[in-house]
């Protein structure tokens, strides 16, 4: 899996290229982004203990749905060969396109979709000639400057998807809108309501209808690993998550307070009680070039494996 963009197409493509090679994988729809593409989960394995990663929440982050596809690729091999390295106890559901719009919005891949192209960009170019502090980067020197597409992380509609669970909603929505994310725009607006979303809504039904015994969402960046939400002491979380970073180097992390409600991982662990993480792959400013895949797949594809294995 070596495509060095990511767009919906090719991800479908390739996953079906992958279901020819590999019978046993199974891929599902398991619902629509806002611009009616599908959502796809791929399982691999059968065992009785349900895992799910996840990637692509964010748009301008697609290089983490690179990392889930070769995975899928690498588990499929140890599968299919009956590896030990694969648990038999496991079954391995992958999501890794959550945001197919949004990608291709950053990756300039929106066919007939065009218009909605020129409306994020009015959306987003008026939201930040009105700011009052940089929106589209940290890195950003010049006040004001608009770096569409490169800074769009949100959905199609302008909604952060990672900001739009019904985990403290309320708490994410008073420090975004703080910040100056009032409205629908590149990054961090949490919506008008928690799952106003098809792509939220869609992760939501999923995860409860297979009762995951951990989840982990892949994002970039920071090599860095969040593990805890509020008060919540899941069994097992702290021990996995020092396991997760031991194999990949990445640093254990608290969640700022600003950042924090809303997200995927906050819902799955408030909902029940169980390990969940949000690993941030790599370095840099988003988008990541795809010159950094390797090096990013090296240090994250232990972490996958180990949380394979049971707690």
């Amino acid at each position: 899996m070596s495509e060095p963009i990511v767009t919906s197409k090719r991800v479908k493509e390739q996953l079906f290229e992958l279901i020819n090679l590999y019978p046993s994988l199974n891929i599902v729809q398991i619902g629509e982004s806002r611009m009616g593409q599908p959502i796809y989960a791929v399982t691999i394995g059968n065992g009785a203990r349900a895992v799910m990663y996840n990637a692509a929440h964010h748009a301008n982050e697609w290089i983490t749905t690179s990392i889930l596809m070769r995975f899928i690729e690498e588990c499929c091999n140890e599968s299919n060969a009956k590896s030990k390295y694969f648990p038999d106890d496991v079954t391995l559901h992958v999501i890794p396109l959550v945001n197919p719009d949004g990608v291709d919005l950053v990756n300039g891949s929106v066919g007939r979709f065009r218009y909605a192209y020129k409306d994020a960009k009015k959306m987003c170019e008026a939201v930040c000639k009105k700011a009052t502090i940089p929106l589209c980067g940290v890195n950003q020197t010049t006040q004001n400057t608009c770096r569409f597409p490169d800074c769009w992380k949100a959905n199609i509609c302008g909604v952060d998807l990672n900001s739009n669970y019904p985990a403290d909603w309320e708490h994410g929505r008073e420090h975004k809108y703080a910040r100056g994310y009032t409205q629908p725009c590149a990054r961090d607006y949490v919506g008008p309501n928690p799952l106003s979303e098809p792509e939220t809504c869609a992760m939501v039904a999923y995860t409860k209808i297979n009762d995951f015994e951990i989840t982990i969402s892949l994002h970039t960046q920071g090599e860095e690993i969040y593990w805890r939400y509020k008060n919540y002491k899941p069994d097992g979380a702290e021990e996995l998550a020092q396991r997760l970073s031991n194999v990949s180097g990445y640093a254990l992390q608290e969640v700022p307070s600003e950042s924090s409600g809303g997200g995927y991982r906050d819902w799955f662990i408030q909902t029940f009680n169980r390990p969940g993480f949000t690993i941030e792959c790599g370095l840099g400013e988003n988008p990541l070039p795809f010159s950094q895949f390797e090096d990013i797949y090296k240090k994250t594809a232990p972490l996958l494996w180990e949380g394979l294995i049971k707690i």
